[in-house]
């Protein structure tokens, strides 16, 4: 039978958080048959109706109705509100959508307050707990929040603090974030908010991993790849609710080769500073391309590694390293090119399933993987994924599946018969962090809007330590490289590396 299910708890925090959290639990109320009100459609399940590993996300009540297992809190009403007026009002437990009065100004210290003053910390861990009883073996936590406002980061912030006193460390807490972009912004000051943010996580060891995206490069794929001319924010979220469904995926279905939280995490970070994996998701197209292209899984796990599929917005993958990377994969495998030859081998593993669905092939999938790590010799250099050195031969988990992808209903992007989701962890997010660390810099030198923060109740001391501690997260990320090199140099595989330009603040 199937492993005990291990359930999860999310905390959607603000505007970014609340948002992102709606399309997500939005499409997994889809993918598992749950109305609008919560009810179970037997009807619309298209897979094994035993499969019950979805309660990790929804608790079942006594009259049969499925309630998110999430807290979604704002420090003003205004996102919670148009949820409670929405198609799934009926879904959420009333008690678990907690609203203040008056906004943060975008302003970490004010958020943090706030927390303390109006019992915001008090109020949601109070609902926290209650989820964690309702949970017979809880696993680990989800905490969704953006960086550059004042809810997510100073809120953000505070309630994880209290979730480490409260929980400890033996509950993994993942932390899909919402970094500030590279050219629009929602306020001028997210670069303090963000340092602020990315400091106190990092320093406390607040979450286990943040896993990192942003907007603007959200939009540009809504743009490129879905062809919207002018993307809406609806878009960039149902887009970022598609790759948390692939994530959460393994934890919500059967699946042939398994990612718990915990396993994810010893895959995935090698030491507690390098716990920043990028995210990414194949294939992203609109509608009208579906019958253009097959997808079949060397293609995607192509492209799963090439930076405009990343859900953030960095260059250079070749000139940076991987530490580690987990592929999840789901879908059925007919229709696979060479599927006859490998359907043999894999059919004694799994038959087929309902109206005959069968897994991905994780051979496939291993293949696909070395291929693109050791590429065949053509004479060029065709794209390669390049670890750590010392990484040879390791650094690579696998998950599979037993679903097909769903697609939100409305929203314009094909259900592929085969989807992946990639978490990288990559030197290369080091560029995000060196972003705002400029920009940051920029603002600082001139005591920029410094007031505001100083009025809120912060100290230009603990700014700067703020700075110091991301100045040092970058430095850590570039002797990671450096370090790579000089190995790589030794064992003459001289290949051009990232250090060879310093960035801008270096010169």
């Amino acid at each position: 039978g199937m492993p005990a299910i291990k359930e999860c708890v999310s905390l959607h925090i603000g505007q970014a958080g609340c948002q992102v959290g709606y399309r997500s639990w939005e499409l997994f109320t889809q993918e598992h048959g749950i109305r609008n009100d919560g009810t179970r459609a037997e009807d619309l399940v298209d897979y094994d109706p035993d499969d019950d590993a979805y309660v990790g996300f929804f608790h079942e009540t006594g009259t049969g109705q499925h309630v998110p297992r999430c807290v979604m809190v704002d420090t003003e009403p205004t996102v919670l509100n148009d949820i409670k007026v929405s198609s799934m009002r009926n879904l959420f437990h009333p008690d678990n959508m907690i609203a203040f009065k008056r906004d943060c100004r975008a302003n970490f210290f004010e958020g943090k307050t706030m927390a303390d003053a109006w019992k915001v910390a008090d109020v949601v861990m109070d609902r926290m707990r209650h989820a964690i009883d309702l949970c017979d073996n809880p696993q680990g936590f989800f905490v969704f929040h953006a960086f550059g406002g004042g809810t997510g980061s100073g809120t953000g912030v505070k309630l994880l603090e209290e979730m480490r006193d409260c929980f400890g460390f033996k509950k993994c807490i993942f932390q899909p974030v919402i970094y500030p972009s590279k050219h629009y912004s929602s306020s001028i000051v997210e670069p303090y908010n963000c340092l602020l943010a990315t400091h106190h996580c990092q320093d406390k060891d607040l979450v286990d991993m943040s896993i990192m995206m942003d907007n603007e490069a959200v939009y540009k794929m809504c743009n490129k790849q879905l062809q919207l001319q002018s993307p809406h924010f609806h878009h960039v979220n149902c887009l970022i609710a598609q790759c948390i469904s692939g994530l959460t995926g393994p934890l919500r279905y059967e699946t042939e080769l398994n990612a718990t939280l915990n396993e994810i995490q010893n895959n995935l970070v090698p030491t507690p500073t390098f716990k920043h994996p990028l995210l990414s998701i194949s294939p992203v197209r609109h509608e009208e391309r579906r019958d253009h292209e097959k997808f079949r899984t060397a293609d995607i796990i192509g492209e799963l590694f090439d930076s405009r599929n990343f859900l953030c917005d960095i260059s250079a993958l070749n000139s940076n390293r991987y530490l580690a990377a987990v592929v999840m994969m789901r879908g059925d495998r007919s229709g696979e090119d060479g599927d006859d030859a490998t359907a043999t081998s894999a059919s004694m593993s799994s038959p087929p399933g309902k109206d005959g669905f069968r897994p991905i092939c994780a051979n496939q999938v291993i293949s696909a993987l070395n291929a693109l790590r050791k590429p065949p010799d053509r004479g060029y250099t065709s794209r390669k994924i390049r670890f750590l050195p010392w990484m040879e031969g390791s650094g690579m988990k696998i998950g599979i599946v037993k679903a097909r992808p769903a697609v939100t209903h409305g929203f314009c992007m094909t259900t592929p018969k085969r989807q992946g989701v990639l978490l990288a962890n990559t030197t290369a997010v080091r560029q995000l962090f060196n972003r705002q660390y400029c920009r940051f810099l920029k603002l600082w030198v001139h005591n920029a809007y410094l007031w505001q923060f100083i009025s809120a109740g912060g100290e230009a001391g603990e700014i700067d330590e703020a700075r110091e501690g991301v100045r040092k997260l970058i430095d850590d990320y570039e002797e990671l490289i450096r370090q790579s090199a000089d190995q790589e140099a030794d064992s003459g595989m001289r290949i051009k590396c990232s250090l060879d330009n310093p960035p801008a603040w270096k010169q």
